[in-house]
């Protein structure tokens, strides 16, 4: 209770960034964790992926237990990532530098930048959809891109703001959006519920085949979780090495599973009663809902792109510091705003937005599942001992490896990425491999087993030698201040 007080009240600006935590500065705590996985999810954005089984031809119940499945498998995966930033005190790309190399890093902070950016981009866009068509039926507000990119701007300016405040205010802004989200999300349940089909059984498969399309939809899903691997690690660098890693993979896994579950199965179900599938989720649950439950719709916009905009924002600010130019944070995090606002733009005025989701998870699920398990492997490895000083080196030192590269990891992670795309299928790329198995997407199974499979087999004999690997230095806190 202390330290939560403590982290709510804080009205500092964050100078901080990738910097090692100290002991005495780590104010949060496993529910945190909680609420800002889960309040993050809770968002159009999120709720459109949510919705791509049903869109994809499946029925109600099929839906339900793709999304519910899915997820369920990527947050187990996700809960014992957020023990490696309460070890090292920094966030996901620096502590992968134990595993990746000193430079091998680089390929967590790009990954990060990426999939940050991309939902930072869809969680806006989204959000401003719901502040054109909202105000359309309520006041009869004209509609078009014009309005749509003059609310984008208003929504960028909000998060921006936030994501450069730093830590406290974005776990706060997670906590209140959660509650209010969340609150809205199970209303809407109960609104429609008179008009819901449980009975309802989709339409031609996308892939032509049941399971093909079922399991497409379930990596989709499953890449909800996993695309926030490097992202987790931003918030248990301020955990205190004293919480039980029980209580902390609960908090993560927990508050991830339960974000998505609730908002990508109420998008499914609301789906359901959509004439046309063809038509916008946000655009069409607008036009479903009676006048009185609009404004509640139009504060999950609006609150849901504050939660996962910001949330995206700051970790992309963080990956950004990590690619090692010499920028601070809160420069960073003004650079990657700029950049997700060019976003938006993009997919407001040139593509369409069902092949860019598409193509976006297909490729975060490919590249981050073995970056994923090569960390966990890794972690099992180091016994979850790592020199956190180290860590922060530029050049020599314990994570140097070759020239700052550990050969075992990158090797598996880019054989594993091939060997992902490979198998991949999906609207808009189908690997070579895809007809050895019926059409059945096993990208992110084979990417994710390839890459924790070589990289143990390469490094499990030729683990770093000494104390060092496993201490963090008694003065360490204090030389990286």
């Amino acid at each position: 209770m202390e330290s939560n007080e403590k982290m709510m009240h804080e009205t500092t600006l964050e100078n901080r960034g990738i910097d090692y935590i100290a002991e005495s500065d780590r104010n949060s705590n496993p529910l945190n964790v909680f609420f800002v996985l889960g309040g993050a999810q809770l968002c159009f954005s999120v709720m459109i992926i949510g919705a791509l089984p049903i869109v994809f031809g499946l029925g109600w119940w099929d839906a339900f237990f793709a999304n519910t499945i899915g997820l369920f498998i990527g947050s187990l995966l996700i809960a014992p990532l957020a023990l490696l930033g309460q070890k090292t005190g920094t966030n996901g790309p620096v502590s992968s530098g134990a595993h990746f190399g000193t430079k091998g890093r680089l390929i967590g902070a790009s990954l990060t930048i990426f999939v940050a950016l991309g939902f930072y981009g869809l969680t806006v866009w989204t959000g401003a959809q719901s502040l054109v068509y909202s105000g359309h039926k309520l006041f009869g507000w004209p509609e078009g891109d014009t309005v749509l990119v003059a609310c984008s701007l208003i929504l960028s300016i909000i998060t921006s703001i936030v994501a450069i405040y730093g830590h406290s205010l974005v776990v706060m802004i997670e906590k209140i959006g959660a509650w209010i989200c969340a609150a809205i999300l199970v209303l809407a349940i109960l609104v429609f519920l008179p008009d819901f089909n449980p009975s309802y059984r989709g339409g031609d498969y996308l892939l032509g085949g049941f399971w093909s399309t079922w399991l497409l939809s379930a990596s989709v899903a499953l890449s909800i979780p996993v695309s926030c691997a490097t992202l987790i690690n931003d918030y248990t660098r301020y955990i205190p090495s004293a919480t039980k890693a029980r209580s902390l993979m609960l908090g993560a896994g927990g508050g991830m599973f339960f974000g998505c579950w609730l908002g990508m199965n109420t998008a499914a179900y609301l789906t359901t009663m959509f004439a046309n599938l063809e038509t916008p989720l946000v655009q069409g649950i607008i036009e479903l809902s009676p006048i009185w439950f609009v404004f509640p719709l139009l504060l999950v916009g609006l609150i849901g792109s504050l939660t996962q905009g910001c949330f995206a924002l700051y970790g992309a600010g963080l990956g950004l510091e990590t690619m090692g130019w010499g920028l601070n944070r809160i420069i960073t995090t003004v650079m990657v705003s700029i950049v997700g606002l060019l976003l938006v733009l993009l997919i407001v005025f040139v593509y369409e937005i069902t092949d860019i989701i598409n193509a976006f998870v297909t490729l975060i699920i490919v590249a981050i599942s073995p970056w994923l398990t090569i960390n966990l492997v890794g972690y099992y490895l180091f016994k979850g001992q790592y020199s956190a000083q180290q860590l922060h080196e530029t050049r020599g030192g314990l994570y140097w490896y070759s020239n700052g590269f550990n050969i075992p990891a990158m090797t598996a992670w880019v054989i594993a990425v091939v060997i992902g795309l490979l198998f991949t299928n999906t609207t808009v790329f189908v690997g070579p491999f895809v007809n050895m198995l019926g059409g059945v997407d096993v990208s992110f199974v084979s990417s994710a087993i390839v890459g924790a499979v070589i990289y143990y087999m390469m490094k499990k004999n030729s683990l770093p030698q000494g104390l060092e690997v496993g201490t963090v230095q008694p003065n360490s806190e204090e030389s990286l201040l």
